[in-house]
């Protein structure tokens, strides 16, 4: 059971930052490779402020701002600065804001992680059904499911979500309808960048806050979003949750040196069986 709790976890940290790079893509079509990246400057943010005052409150709003901070600086780059760039211009655009996010913390606070013991619930466990587990591990699959249910809720049940999905269908359309592109797009990309903080936070107690922790953790999320079907956010609900397991029960029975081999292969097969992935959304035509 404790290993079943485990990698749903680290399958849910997957699964926040896979709906945010979903939220991205289905509202521009340009995938956020900076996305992890975000999450490492708010996991750093939150243990500077924990550091520093050591007042919960202000750790996590110190984390979720420099996570949405970190989007709409994103979304500035391509949305602004880069607009009617070629989509794999602003890709290379977010890999260049990877590069030097990464870069920048690696001079700032070298590779040596920064302890994160005592944040949030600490070393605490509570018991769930007869085993005990670690409260942060509850902690992390209590908030994906309230955001998962609340960014569906958002998308579908709200005049702003219905937006979104107008302007992702048909962004010209949507203009004329009366619907203010850009501001959908920024807080699109905002919304996702503070997706990025709360990962950052429940993420820090588990590996630790080091310069690449967003980079190790971006790319098995992307898997996530591909395996759920790029565009849908229940999607990379269900497939963060599913690499999250995979992996766990990988580096158990088979070793560590494998789980990415054993990840990338399971996509492959899902692919073959399903090409489209396991749920579909729509998503933008072009920026």
């Amino acid at each position: 059971m404790s290993l079943l709790l485990g990698g749903l976890a680290i399958g849910g940290v997957y699964a926040l930052i896979a709906i945010g790079v979903v939220l991205c893509y289905r509202a521009t079509g340009v995938v956020n490779f900076a996305h992890g990246e975000l999450m490492m400057i708010a996991a750093y943010a939150y243990a500077i402020v924990h550091d520093l005052t050591g007042s919960p409150t202000l750790e996590i709003v110190a984390a979720i701002s420099a996570g949405a901070v970190g989007g709409l600086i994103c979304f500035l780059l391509t949305g602004v600065v880069m607009r009617g760039a070629a989509e794999m211009s602003l890709v290379i655009g977010t890999l260049g804001v990877l590069i030097l996010l990464q870069s920048g913390a690696r001079h700032l606070f070298t590779d040596t992680p920064l302890p994160s013991e005592g944040w949030l619930f600490g070393d605490h466990n509570l018991t769930l059904f007869g085993v005990s587990a670690p409260a942060n591990s509850l902690l992390i699959l209590a908030a994906l499911v309230v955001v998962a249910a609340a960014i569906l809720y958002w998308q579908y049940a709200t005049l702003f979500g219905r937006a979104v999905l107008a302007v992702a269908e048909d962004p010209w359309r949507a203009s004329l309808a009366g619907i203010r592109v850009q501001s959908t797009l920024a807080i699109s990309w905002l919304v996702s960048g503070m997706l990025a903080g709360l990962a950052g936070m429940l993420l820090g107690p588990v590996i630790g806050v080091f310069p690449t922790m967003g980079a190790d953790v971006l790319f098995p999320a992307i898997v996530a979003a591909i395996l759920g079907g790029f565009g849908s956010v229940a999607g990379a609900f269900a497939g963060g949750l599913i690499i999250g397991l995979l992996q766990t029960f990988t580096v158990v029975f088979l070793g560590g040196a494998v789980k990415e081999a054993v990840m990338f292969g399971f996509l492959l097969l899902v692919l073959l069986w399903r090409p489209s992935g396991l749920f579909t959304g729509p998503v933008a035509r072009k920026f």
